[in-house]
């Protein structure tokens, strides 16, 4: 699981967390003068480095309520509070904020003072102020680890590997490093080496979910299903409520055509409670999954005017489908639409400096490009978007990877298409040398999956 990154408080209040592992200089780590708050705060630190997020917000909770000075438990406390009360939430945050801070920790001085920074917009302070104590304080893993984070916040992987490295190297028992080392080896195609981390996460952490939901994300890249459900049955097993693993169930079982099995996860999470939300994520998965296979791109169509799973302009699979059914129709003004809202989205998204997030938008409005002006016969055009988009996307993740691998194969179609057969081969080589199965299941399919003919 990635995209948790626990340390974002709703992107407004922002705090990293994790285990007390290494103390730093000068005893101290979080001032209370309650040692049940303080055991509680602890906890939810724990909570958070599993990334059991329903259980860190009740530790935080208790801990705020146990000592009602405890201005870091209360600065945690607010991103719960702001999705029930955006008010109340920010009153108390502005009431951390003001706090005379001459009596805190430097870790919690650094928090309240990048907290106030993103409360004031000054987002371009943030990364001077990480910088700053990490320089003053480079043994306190929480700071290391922000820094880290502000690296992957950005996309800039290189980087990012090096603080995680360092963070394991000072505190190796700070085990969501191997999970983040873990995903910078699958982006890059080290796929043996994001084995070995994950690995060693499950190893120093098996009492935990979340390594055995990352290393199932890697399986489900490879095409070694059995053993990625395996892994994703075995946290849900640890952690019942562990969302992340059901939805990648339900990812690898529809993206192989098993509806049947996408259906029963989804129930069993209904069941466990998982959130709505992400519930109903993974129906609309299976249900235009569905109608994807069967080639019903009028009903695709049809749907799109009433469903929730196409709303927002975000380029989600359903979206995605939303577009391709309007291309094989020859809709063109809906894909076309569907393009510019993407775009729309895309600059808001750069202009908020979420950054990490602009490759994936990118790839995506480049591949739906691609797909429509292929199927509009302009070959020439259509091979330079969904060439751009597989450059901007990465096997960082199970999504991401299943993206580049369907983007590639597309591609190797173009090129056949366009007469282009020993660069069409050569790419599918590549493909195969990652996951062997969809290979296989394309060449089944007679090397189509727009339906293009040779130019």
């Amino acid at each position: 699981m990635k995209r948790w990154m626990w340390l974002a408080l709703a992107a407004i209040v922002v705090i990293g967390a994790g285990v007390t592992l290494v103390a730093v200089p000068g005893g101290q780590e979080w001032t209370t003068s309650s040692p049940e708050a303080l055991a509680e705060f602890e906890a939810a630190m724990d909570a958070q480095m599993k990334l059991y997020s329903d259980d860190a917000k009740r530790h935080i909770a208790r801990a705020a309520e146990l000592d009602p000075d405890f201005v870091i438990a209360k600065l945690m406390s607010v991103d719960s509070m702001y999705r029930e009360d955006e008010e109340k939430a920010k009153a108390l945050w502005d009431e951390v904020l003001a706090t005379d801070t001459s009596g805190l920790t430097p870790r919690e001085r650094f928090f309240i003072e990048r907290s106030k920074a993103y409360r004031e917009e000054r987002r371009e302070d943030i990364p001077r102020i990480v910088d700053e104590y990490v320089a003053k304080y480079p043994n306190d893993p929480y700071l290391v680890n922000q820094k880290a984070i502000q690296h992957w916040g950005l996309g800039e992987f290189d980087e990012a590997e090096r603080w995680y490295q360092r963070l394991v190297e000072m505190s190796p028992n700070w085990v969501i490093a191997y999970n983040q080392l873990g995903y910078i080896n699958m982006s890059k195609g080290r796929f043996a080496e994001a084995e070995e981390y994950f690995k060693s996460y499950r190893f120093i952490a098996p009492d935990q979910a979340n390594p055995y939901d990352s290393l199932g994300e890697l399986f489900i890249a490879l095409g070694r299903y059995d053993e990625a459900e395996e892994s994703f049955e075995k946290a849900i097993e640890i952690y019942p409520n562990f969302w992340a693993a059901y939805e990648h169930i339900a990812l690898m079982k529809s993206y192989n055509g098993d509806l049947d099995g996408t259906r029963e996860i989804i129930d069993r999470a209904a069941a466990a409670g998982i959130p709505e939300g992400y519930v109903m994520a993974m129906d609309c998965l299976e249900q235009y999954m569905a109608l994807h296979n069967a080639g019903a791109w009028q009903e695709v169509l049809a749907l799109a005017e009433t469903s929730e799973c196409v709303k927002k302009a975000n380029p989600n699979f359903p979206k995605v489908t939303t577009h391709l059914a309007a291309c094989e129709l020859g809709d063109w003004e809906t894909a076309e639409t569907i393009e510019n809202e993407a775009e729309e989205l895309l600059k808001k998204v750069e202009d908020s400096g979420g950054l990490k997030d602009v490759a994936m938008l990118s790839a995506s409005i480049e591949h739906m490009q691609g797909v429509r002006l292929a199927l509009q016969g302009d070959y020439v055009a259509a091979e330079e978007k969904l060439r751009a988009a597989d450059a901007s996307l990465t096997y960082v993740n199970a999504g991401s990877a299943i993206y580049k691998l369907y983007n590639r194969m597309i591609l190797a179609e173009l090129l056949l298409a366009d007469g282009q057969d020993a660069d069409a081969h050569g790419l599918l080589s590549k493909v195969r040398g990652v996951n062997p199965v969809w290979v296989a299941e394309f060449e089944d399919s007679g090397l189509k999956i727009l339906g293009l003919e040779r130019g």
